[in-house]
């Protein structure tokens, strides 16, 4: 089992899982923001009805 803070920004993610792997915690994290950021952009970002 894994247990680690991530910080980014301002904010603190506080992570911990159980895995069977080599990549580092933090990589995974920063993998599944960015692909949920392409997702589902920021209200003000991605969407073309903003004025």
């Amino acid at each position: 089992m894994e247990q680690q803070e991530i910080t980014l920004g301002q904010v603190t993610y506080q992570v911990s899982r159980v895995y069977a792997g080599t990549r580092p915690a933090s990589e995974l994290v920063a993998e599944r923001l960015v692909k949920r950021m392409a997702e589902d952009p920021p209200f003000d970002e991605g969407h073309p009805e903003v004025v």
